[in-house]
């Protein structure tokens, strides 16, 4: 799973928990380079909800 990271342009981690903190380690262990934008608690997502809010987010950053 962390491979599919490497061509990643930038990330946004979305999770429960310490889960995404675990993510986030992860990464850094497997010296994955993929900028980590952000990390922002959430449980129990659909995949549009999910969808929806890394799409705000990347809109909102672009605004600022």
């Amino acid at each position: 799973m962390i491979e599919q990271f490497r061509s990643a342009e930038a990330v946004l981690i979305i999770g429960p928990g310490e889960a995404k903190r675990e993510l986030e380690k992860r990464m850094a262990h497997h010296k994955v380079n993929a900028p980590i934008l952000g990390v922002e608690s959430a449980d129990k997502l659909t995949d549009r909800q999910i969808a929806a809010r890394v799409r705000n987010y990347f809109q909102e950053a672009e605004i600022a």
